[in-house]
């Protein structure tokens, strides 16, 4: 690749990286993050548990501290803070670079399969959202842990194991936890993919992929040398807090909000709302590929089948004491007919957010990547059980995390060989835009209007 070439393949992620940081890094340097109802988590419970860490290093207390979740971050921060990066402003700008990281992961691992800017086209819809970029633009823990979690279901999806790529799995593994320790949620399906290429596992699988063309256990002993230490340090965590979160935020504890004691069963039919919402244009944009497709028409269908169930089985009726409150859906759904504990308006939903994800794996099946199609269906899975677990289902846990794979999917539909012809680049690109627009519009909305006519 000659030098001109080089400069030119590196236009794309840098002009997404300069968009990122204008749109986060403007308002806090421009005085517009004024929002106290938008910071109010940074403001009550991370900044002074910050502080507080910095005034103790290092002999931190980490018994009972005003975070639910473990104090990677916040340690980070308060080692920052005691190296002179003290003020508000700076703590935020490193949250802005946060989010930033978090954009260009998600860019690095589509732009390997697709061009450069189709990648972009498919990550904008993430990195527009209203609570990615106000995650960056405050101070939180959201932004941080999804990147270290997008890098393991990164190199699953779109790598082939090796020892060195399950050393680094392993390590963001760590980092992550160490973040939030829900993401223990990412190791099953990470652990099992370094496992598809061994003989007795190969021969039982529906499909062949390119990606497990290597054959030994190396890489697995090193990712479940990582995942026992991951384990570990949650079980050290466990029997410092009695739980799985510090003692305040416990069943009877005094925290903002309780996080254990109890499930939430409303995580998996909200979520497959999430999704139709926003993968709704892009599959408007692909509607031929999908519905005159055999193949495809019938995941779909078993999709919305499936969902439906979910829909039916799970209760879902909103409400701030079941910790199904705050963002705009459960604004809407609060407002629809509820029956037997179920949202109308979540059953509904699920039903379509299962016929786009069924859409969706069948469109992967079809470009060839039959193998992310499964594996990436194995993270979702994990995902809704993991944070079923938490009594609160906040729209912002799901937002982010719903379209980055949304994003990556679109980015595996490229090439995908349908009765109606070959999805191209081209098609993709534009699905993706529809979706930014969408989201263009919810920040524009929430985030951006109130800081400029002030909260």
């Amino acid at each position: 690749m000659s030098e001109h070439d080089a400069r030119r393949g590196l236009l794309a992620p840098v002009v997404l990286l300069l968009a990122f940081l204008l749109v986060t890094m403007g308002p806090v340097l421009g005085g517009l993050d004024d929002s106290p109802s938008k910071s109010i988590d940074q403001d009550r419970n991370h900044l002074p548990v910050i502080r507080a860490f910095a005034d103790s290093l290092p002999d931190i207390d980490l018994l009972d501290y005003d975070s639910a979740t473990t104090p990677g971050m916040h340690v980070l921060l308060a080692v920052m803070v005691r190296a002179g990066f003290d003020g508000e402003t700076s703590l935020q700008l490193v949250s802005c670079v946060f989010g930033a990281s978090l954009v260009l992961v998600a860019w690095w691992f589509a732009a390997g399969v697709v061009s450069r800017w189709t990648a972009v086209a498919c990550v904008l819809p993430l990195a527009s959202s209203p609570y990615v970029l106000g995650n960056s633009i405050w101070v939180m823990t959201d932004n941080l842990s999804l990147a270290l979690v997008a890098v393991i279901i990164g190199l699953t999806l779109f790598r082939s194991p090796s020892g060195p790529r399950s050393a680094l799995s392993g390590v963001m593994l760590v980092l992550a936890v160490l973040v939030r320790q829900i993401n223990l949620w990412a190791c099953a399906v990470a652990g099992v993919a370094t496992l598809l290429g061994l003989d007795p596992v190969r021969r039982r699988l529906p499909f062949r992929d390119s990606l497990d063309r290597r054959r030994d256990a190396v890489p697995s002993v090193i990712f479940g040398i990582f995942v026992v230490i991951t384990v570990a340090i949650l079980g050290w965590f466990f029997s410092l807090w009695g739980g799985l979160v510090p003692p305040r935020f416990q069943a009877a504890g005094d925290g903002a909000a309780i996080h254990a004691g109890g499930l939430n069963a409303a995580v998996a039919p909200y979520v497959l709302t999430l999704f139709f919402v926003y993968a709704g244009p892009p599959l408007i944009v692909l509607l031929p590929n999908w519905t005159e497709d055999r193949r495809i028409r019938g995941t779909a269908i078993a999709g919305a089948v499936i969902g439906l169930g979910i829909g039916l089985l799970l209760g879902s009726a909103p409400g701030i004491d079941v910790g199904r409150n705050g963002g705009w859906l459960w604004t809407f759904v609060a407002r629809t007919p509820e029956f037997a504990g179920r949202s109308s308006m979540l059953v509904v939903g699920s039903m379509c957010g299962g016929l786009a994800a069924g859409a969706a794996y069948g469109l992967l099946v079809a470009a060839g990547r039959t193998r992310m199609a499964v594996l990436g269906m194995g993270f979702a899975l994990s995902f809704l059980v993991a944070y079923t677990a938490n009594v609160q289902a906040f729209q912002r846990y799901f937002d982010p995390p719903v379209l980055l794979a949304l994003g990556w999917c679109l980015a595996g539909f490229a090439g995908a060989k349908t009765s109606a012809g070959t999805i191209p680049s081209r098609q993709v690109a534009i699905a993706a835009l529809s979706s930014f627009a969408m989201q263009a519009c919810f920040a524009g909305l929430t985030l951006y209007r109130p800081l400029l006519m002030g909260d």
